[in-house]
């Protein structure tokens, strides 16, 4: 069973589908019904008799009405027929040309006799027609006095307008209805009634509102109810359900205008307003149809491309250029019949599925599609006067409960998808967040592993590096003191053990990669050797870019090169001055050390001594160059470090670390 969302999209087209249907039940109640004014005491005259006569005139239709004629009406034989009457004919086959050279005139005629009491009060007197039909013009006399014709040639005067007039006399008259109409054609009245002109106005505004303002309002609010239903829903594969239903209503609104406002299009030709009628209903019951398919998930691909194919067909064959107008009405029977026919053989599916899905409304769209059958067939016998003109046409009402049922099914639709978007939504987000707890937790047990590695690393790097450097020089120190080394070596070499005991200390301060920092350390650490051996110290030390990967045990690579760069020019250059200076360009940083010393080249094939070989190593494991060079006096030494260092690549920076990680540390 499919569960439904409530929301407020479907309480509102529920309640709109339960309006729409109220006032087919009001329409209904009051078409059919006596309505009379409230509080009006009026009098009023129900017509249910009429004096007929018939006449063929060999005239025109366009031909100018007489003014007056006789007060009783033309000579001839009149006969008594009960109202609603309806003049039936046999319309020939084939309508030769001759045939428009006569025009076929009805009269009916009544006696008016108002009481005594509205005689004499004279009130204004109206005389109300409730539905005529005529494929002609209509004219209405008093006393032989013409009061009220419609527009001379007009064809399709039909649909049940009502007629509304106010007789220029109040008293006892007689009133005729004349009805003119080329040979062939079809007229008809219901019952009138003539009484005070107010009270029977209200009266013609109830008919005219139900019969022509109700259907284009409903028309009004189902498009823009669909519209903007389909703006809503865009994007959430319901594009053709929308499609389905915006096509099905603007066929809809099509129909009730041209089927309901035919009367009024004097300015088009009348075959082309039947055929436009007639094939937006034929549209109009396909879109719903499909509609039903697509809401039932029911595919039948052949059968809808033989389906659509043959209304295709049909339209094309219905065009006034290839159909006679006297034939229309036989192929939209034929057309109507087929387009209701077509869905039979998909209708156990449908029925199955929606009953399967526990779709109350989709079974209900169902039996109202089915309604529409007996519907058209009524409106059909309406059309060719097989029932009487009293009678209303029940399509234009029918089709818009079908319709609501289809923005009400629409809507459900919506808001199951929106109610599935958001589930889908909140399971996405607990998803997140749980991915998201457990990534987090993963990073910090990450993070906490790697910082044990790298203070393991660092304690082993240090332990290494004092048991290499400071361990060794004190070992020797400790040997000096059992012979006979003079005091002024022995306090030499502690004082090296000293200074290198702080460059290490100094390594492990945060200089936030700043080389300079670093390097002012070294500066400030060495000031004193550089005293006690008269040596002057230039400082040509400028801003450089940032260092990211200068990491503490970085730092003490190059405070090692440096150190045993500035040592070897104190011990074996004897020199007096020393030049430390830096420069940068967009891919690395490099620090000079020159001197004026006796001058050395490192020879690169045997690669120098220890203190040249630990003075590579370090370079090359923090990705940088080391390189002497010959002045004119002295010599220059060169460590070139790159800004950025590749993030793929493990250096002896961290052991066992990456570039990338050991940055985000």
């Amino acid at each position: 069973m499919q569960a439904t969302v409530r929301s407020p999209w479907v309480f509102l087209f529920r309640i709109i589908g339960m309006l729409c249907l109220s006032s087919v039940v009001s329409l209904v109640w009051l078409l059919y019904s006596t309505p009379t004014q409230p509080g009006s005491g009026a009098w009023q005259q129900a017509l249910y008799h009429a004096d007929f006569l018939k006449q063929v005139i060999p005239d025109d239709l366009d031909a100018t009405l007489p003014d007056h004629i006789a007060p009783d009406g033309p000579v001839g034989q009149w006969e008594i027929v009960e109202l609603p009457y309806t003049d039936r004919f046999s319309p020939p086959a084939f309508p030769s040309p001759d045939d428009q050279k006569f025009r076929t005139t009805t009269w009916y005629r009544f006696v008016i006799a108002p009481p005594a009491q509205a005689e004499a009060d004279g009130p204004r007197t109206g005389f109300y027609l409730p539905s005529w039909k005529a494929e002609g013009r209509l004219a209405l006399y008093q006393n032989g006095v013409l009061v009220w014709c419609s527009q001379n040639g007009a064809t399709g005067q039909e649909a049940g307008y009502p007629l509304l007039v106010q007789l220029p006399f109040s008293g006892s008259s007689m009133v005729m209805v004349r009805i003119d109409m080329a040979t062939g054609g079809q007229g008809a009245i219901t019952t009138a009634r003539v009484g005070d002109y107010d009270a029977l106005s209200w009266r013609y505004r109830v008919r005219w509102t139900l019969l022509y303002v109700l259907p284009a309002a409903i028309a009004v609010i189902l498009l823009s109810s669909s519209v903007m239903l389909s703006v809503l829903s865009n994007g959430r594969n319901l594009d053709r359900l929308c499609q389905y239903l915006v096509g099905g209503i603007v066929f809809y609104t099509l129909y009730a205008l041209f089927f309901l406002g035919r009367g009024h299009f004097t300015y088009a030709p009348q075959s082309w307003i039947g055929w436009g009628s007639v094939n937006a209903l034929c549209w109009l019951i396909t879109a719903v149809w499909l509609f039903c398919c697509d809401i039932a998930d029911v595919k039948f691909f052949w059968l809808k491309r033989l389906w659509i194919g043959g209304v295709v067909l049909g339209s094309i064959v219905t065009l006034p250029v290839f159909c006679p107008h006297d034939w229309l009405p036989i192929f939209s029977m034929c057309l109507y019949a087929y387009c209701c026919m077509a869905p039979f053989p998909m209708l156990r599916s449908l029925i199955r599925r929606l009953w399967h899905r526990g779709s109350r409304a989709g079974l209900l769209l169902i039996v109202f599609n089915l309604l529409l059958l007996p519907g058209l067939i009524h409106d059909a016998a309406l059309s060719y006067d097989r029932i009487g003109i009293n009678h209303i046409y029940l399509t234009p009402y029918l089709t818009p409960l079908v319709l609501f049922i289809c923005l009400y099914l629409l809507s459900i639709r919506y808001a199951d998808t929106i109610h599935a978007d958001k589930q889908a939504t909140e399971q996405l987000q607990s998803r997140f967040e749980l991915q998201e707890s457990a990534l987090r937790e993963s990073y910090d047990r990450l993070r906490q592993v790697e910082q044990r590695d790298l203070l393991s690393a660092e304690r082993q790097r240090l332990m290494r590096d004092m048991h290499d450097g400071l361990g060794s020089t004190l070992t020797g120190a400790i040997h000096m003191t059992n012979g006979d080394t003079p005091n002024a070596v022995l306090r030499q070499t502690l004082q090296d053990c000293l200074y290198d005991l702080k460059i290490t200390v100094d390594s492990l301060e945060s200089v936030d990669a700043d080389l300079l920092v670093l390097l002012a350390n070294l500066r400030y650490r060495l000031a004193p050797r550089f005293q006690a051996h008269g040596m002057t110290l230039e400082w040509s030390v400028r801003t450089v870019p940032p260092l990211v990967w200068l990491t503490p045990s970085a730092a003490l690579h190059i405070l090692r090169i440096l150190q045993e760069v500035i040592a070897n020019i104190i011990k074996h250059a004897g020199a007096d001055h020393i030049r430390i200076a830096t420069a940068a360009d967009r891919q690395a940083v490099v620090v000079f050390v020159e001197d004026n010393g006796n001058g050395f080249v490192a020879n690169r094939q045997t690669g120098g001594g220890r203190g040249l070989h630990n003075i590579r190593w370090r370079a090359q494991a923090i990705n940088s160059r080391a390189h002497w060079s010959s002045l004119a006096k002295g010599t220059r030494f060169t460590l070139w470090m790159p800004i950025q260092q590749p993030d793929g690549a493990v250096t002896t920076l961290s052991p066992g670390m990456s570039v990338s990680a050991m940055k985000s540390l």
